[in-house]
Order: C-alpha cells, then sequence, then structure tokens
C-alpha cells in the first residue's frame, strides 16, 4: 500500500479547501497535459454561444409518441459526403446538452430551491421529453434531490468534484472502481464553441454497497462542467452518452445515468449545493441476489443527501485537531496521517469488491464466506508464510449506531489477540468536532520470538457518513509509525482489517467483517480450514456479546 505518495494529488486539494486564493487560475490536475483548460476562472467574455435552434426529427416525434425510448439521436450515414455532416452533428448535440441543461434546471425549480426560473434556450421541447419517458421493462427510475451548505470555496468544490482522484480518494468507501478519458471529436468541439463549457469527460464507475455478495451500479456516462454565471454559479452535469449518440446494445446495461448534476453556487468562502441522483436501476427481481436487494433499492442506499452527507463528512474529516499526541519521537503532520488512514481505507474496500483485482487477491472460496490468499508476491512464500483475508456479512439486530459504539472497542481486542495481556495505551487521537471521524494510535508491549520486549502499535479509524458506519485497524511497527508519521519519506505496507456496517431495515445492521493476517500453513486448503475457523468463532463471539449488550440496554 502506498501510503504516503499514491494520494498525494487529492491531499493537495483538501489542503487547498481552507486556503485557496480564488482569484488565482485554477488548472485541474491531470488534464492540462491534454489540453490545459482553465476550469474555472470566467471567460465568457471572449466569446458568445452559437444559437442553434431545434433539429428535431419526426422519428425522435414519433418515438416519444409511442413512448418508446430513444437509444440514438445524432444519426450518422457512412455513405454522405455532405460537407455540412460535422457541422449538423454539433448542431444537434448542441441541442441535446442545452436539453439536458434545462432538464435539470426543471427538477430543481420544481423542488423549490433557489432556482426561481427557467433558462429560455429556444425550441427544444421534443428533446427534453425523452429525459421524462417510462423506462423500460425490469428497470425503474430512482431520482433524489438534496441541497445543503459545504465549507468550502465553490470553485474548489467544483476542481474536487471533476478530478476523478479526488473524487474517488474522498469517498472511496462507495466506489468500487472510477475511470476516465477524453471523449468523442463532437463533445470537444461541442466545448470549443461553448464557452460556458468548461471541462467534458467520460467516466466510468461502479457503486457498490460495502460487501462483497451485493449487485453493484455500473454506470458509463458523460460529465460536463459548465458555468452558468460568472464567478457565481456553475453546474456540474452527468449524462448517459447513448443521448447524444449509440453507442451499442443498451439492454446489455442494467443502470442509466439521467441528466444528474450538482449545481454549486458562491458564497462567499461557502457553497450552495444542488444535488440531483437521477437514474435507471434494476428493479428488485432483477438483481443477482435478493438477499441485499432490499438494501440497494432502498432511498438511502445511492441517493442525493447519501452523497451530500459523505462529503460533508470528508471535509469535516480534514478539519480535525489533534486532542492528544504522545508520539515520543516528534509531532506527526494531520496530512500524512490521514493519508496513511486514507489509503487504509481504499486497501480494505479492495477486499470487499465485488471481483477483487487478481493482482492483490486470489479468491480460494466464495460461498457465504469469502477467503483469499495474498497475490501480489509479498508474502514469505519459501517459509510457508502467505497473507490470506476472509470477508464475510452478516446481520444482527441492533440499531447501527449501536453496534458501532460495541465493535469500535472489539475491534482493537480482535487485532491484539497474540499480545501481552495488559491494557493499552492512547497515544494519539485526532477526530472531527462532531466525532463522525476518529483517528486513533494505541500502543502496547510485545515478546518477539527471540524474547525481546518491544512496542506494537495499532492505527484505527472509526466513522459514520450519515449511512455507512467503517471501523478499520492496522498494526504497525515503530519503525512503521516513526517512517510514516513523523519522518515521512517512506511508504509502509498495513494490512487493514475491520467492520463495515449499514442499516437494514429500522431495527437492523448489516455488517461486514474482513480480517487479514499472515498464517504459516502448508498449503492453500489448510489456510482456508484456519481463516473459516477463526472467522466463524469471532462472528459467534460478536453474536453473543451484542445480545448481553442489548439485554442491558432493555
Amino acid at each position: 500500500m502506498k501510503t504516503l505518495s499514491s494520494s498525494i494529488l487529492s491531499f493537495e486539494f483538501f489542503k487547498d479547501f481552507f486556503s485557496i486564493d480564488v482569484t488565482k487560475k485554477c488548472y485541474m490536475p491531470g488534464v492540462e497535459k491534454r489540453s490545459k483548460v482553465n476550469l474555472l476562472c470566467s471567460n465568457m467574455d471572449k466569446g458568445k454561444s452559437k444559437g442553434y435552434g431545434s433539429s428535431s426529427t419526426q422519428s425522435e416525434v414519433d418515438a416519444y409518441r409511442t413512448g418508446q425510448p430513444v437509444e440514438t439521436w445524432m444519426s450518422e450515414d457512412d455513405n454522405s459526403e455532405d460537407s455540412d455532416m460535422p457541422y449538423l452533428k454539433l448542431q444537434e448535440a448542441n441541442n441535446i446538452f442545452k436539453a439536458i441543461y434545462k432538464e435539470i434546471m426543471t427538477i430543481a425549480f420544481e423542488a423549490k430551491y433557489y432556482i426561481k426560473a427557467l433558462p429560455a434556450l429556444g425550441s427544444i421541447d421534443e428533446f427534453q421529453k425523452v429525459f421524462r419517458i417510462s423506462p423500460p421493462p425490469g428497470v425503474r427510475l430512482e431520482t433524489t434531490i438534496e441541497t445543503a451548505k459545504v465549507p468550502i470555496p465553490a470553485r474548489t468544490l467544483c476542481m474536487n468534484l471533476m478530478d476523478l482522484d479526488s473524487w474517488h480518494a474522498s469517498m472511496s468507501h462507495i466506489f468500487q472502481y472510477v475511470g476516465g478519458n477524453m471523449p468523442d471529436d463532437v463533445f470537444q468541439d461541442l466545448k470549443h464553441e461553448d464557452p460556458s463549457i468548461l471541462h467534458v469527460e467520460k467516466v466510468n464507475v461502479e457503486f457498490h454497497l460495502p460487501t462483497p455478495f451485493a449487485a453493484v451500479r455500473k454506470f458509463s456516462f458523460l460529465r460536463f462542467l459548465k458555468e452558468v454565471m460568472p464567478d457565481e454559479l456553475w453546474t456540474i452535469i452527468d449524462v448517459s452518452e447513448d443521448y447524444f449518440h449509440d453507442v451499442g446494445n443498451m439492454t446489455e446495461r442494467k443502470c442509466r445515468r439521467r441528466p444528474s448534476a450538482v449545481l454549486i453556487r458562491a458564497c462567499d468562502d461557502h457553497s450552495e449545493v444542488i444535488w440531483i441522483e437521477n437514474m435507471e436501476v434494476p428493479k428488485q427481481s432483477q438483481l443477482q441476489d435478493d438477499t441485499y436487494s432490499a438494501l440497494i433499492n432502498s432511498d438511502e442506499a445511492f441517493s442525493a443527501k447519501r452523497w451530500v452527507k459523505a462529503l460533508l463528512w470528508s471535509l469535516k474529516r480534514f478539519r480535525g485537531t489533534f486532542f492528544m499526541q504522545e508520539i515520543k519521537w516528534g509531532h506527526p503532520s494531520y496530512l500524512s496521517l490521514l493519508s496513511l488512514t486514507t489509503n487504509m481505507r481504499m486497501d480494505f474496500m479492495k477486499c470487499l469488491r465485488g471481483s477483487p483485482d487478481d493482482r492483490d487477491w486470489t479468491i480460494l472460496t466464495d460461498h457465504g464466506m469469502r477467503i483469499m490468499q495474498d497475490a501480489t508476491g509479498r508474502s514469505h512464500e519459501a517459509c510457508n508464510i502467505c497473507g490470506y483475508a476472509s470477508v464475510v456479512s452478516f446481520r444482527i439486530q441492533a440499531k447501527p449506531q449501536l453496534v458501532f459504539q460495541y465493535l469500535v472497542k472489539k475491534n482493537r481486542q480482535l487485532q491484539w489477540l497474540l499480545l501481552l495481556d495488559e491494557e493499552a495505551k492512547e497515544i494519539l487521537r485526532f477526530a472531527a468536532d462532531d466525532e463522525s471521524n476518529l483517528v486513533t494510535l494505541h500502543k502496547r508491549s510485545a515478546i518477539t520470538k527471540m524474547d525481546w520486549k518491544t512496542e506494537e502499535y495499532l492505527l484505527q479509524e472509526a466513522s459514520w457518513d450519515g449511512f455507512c458506519y467503517l471501523i478499520i485497524s492496522a498494526t504497525m511497527t515503530q519503525a512503521d509509525v516513526f517512517f510514516s508519521l513523523i519522518a515521512r519519506y517512506k511508504d509502509v505496507e498495513l494490512k487493514p482489517s475491520g467492520f463495515a456496517i449499514v442499516p437494514d431495515g429500522l431495527e437492523s445492521s448489516l455488517v461486514t467483517f474482513s480480517l487479514q493476517e499472515d498464517l504459516l500453513v502448508p498449503d492453500a486448503e489448510t489456510g482456508i480450514r484456519v481463516k473459516s475457523y477463526v472467522t466463524k468463532r469471532i462472528i459467534s463471539e460478536i453474536m453473543e456479546e451484542m445480545a448481553g449488550v442489548l439485554e442491558a440496554k432493555s
């Protein structure tokens, strides 16, 4: 795990949340090499957008009247040698984009937020009607909207959401995969013709619950950054590319991004946000595993409210304070500490993927409990020592907050089963003001195989984003603590374990437990038996102790 260097980009963004000079020109890292696009500084006075008017075709009108979705709007004629074809494609793309933008503003207007009137964009009604067509059989429409005041400048928030690496790192517990690339030429031409479109990128993303046993939501869409009012209002627009032209057989795609957006209005050093999630997703009967279908299709799991709360949680995390610091070698940087725990969380979530990267893990068994073997080659194979991980999900008949409070302490005990039976000492505490995020470092004495006394450390982060609770920890050596937190010049390899907790009904929680450890076993079959026995014993112990907690409360 690259604990210091791999996420430096995202941490520079968060550091700038509290020190950015919004009068300076801002460029998006990762895009500079391609086009040097000035994302956020207004250039509206350099030119005006062409007024292309409407280009609705009869086939599109007929399709709407029959209630059938239109998959291809931008027609292609391979035999045509008409020199106007590129212009016509651009004209049609412009009208479609206007309709998408108007649909987003209509949703915000109908929700009675700060949008007071709809934009006048010409005759685009036939295009906009397509976004109101009922979804096909087996698919349902999920539309949610949430508003919030976010304590960072509007330009900085735009930069953070447009940079995919930063977006992923700040909320990695929601993502299974994020990737992006430059879109087709027509969208680049559209950006050049319309100065209000500051950037456009094609995005492939997979959202998941923190369990490998639930279905994943896969999306492919275009992301636009549009400046609505210079230095005052921006909107980040997501929409499926197939609204513009044919991108293949859509029947194979279970999830589709209808016009969605984050409207961002500048308010001094804060931002006023309207978050719109608008998507087509499978109905419950279409999911591979009905055990988790109710949870996945709830209004909470991937709603606009969930995204807004996750964003606010990530900002509170970076505004935390050291309440205790007793490391004898020096004072750690909060950026180093959060970089370490961010990468610890990302490594933990890799174990919870529906399909883990085969460069990281080899799945040995996947029946009720997933057991994996380290595939990185870092283990001591010559000594028959190999890294193993077990992942299992189970239910507890208790509210998530109560389960979380119990497991915060229990997780430390599980990590230190083999150490001396004495109380660990907390030597570092870094917390958000509302303790929605708490990072601790505990120290405890241990005896090595050579009967030498040494000190072991346990780094743990416990957090809650409004929907999902996470408790993630990893053991560290003295050298790990010094080089990663004090000297800050060496990457360290951590093996995080922990719990993810999400609500499953009013009085129940879905808990996912992942445990990494090195085992000295002769073969993989023995490793499976050992991991299965240890994990089942831990879960049985948790269920028994939680029953006692509930009985005491009643």
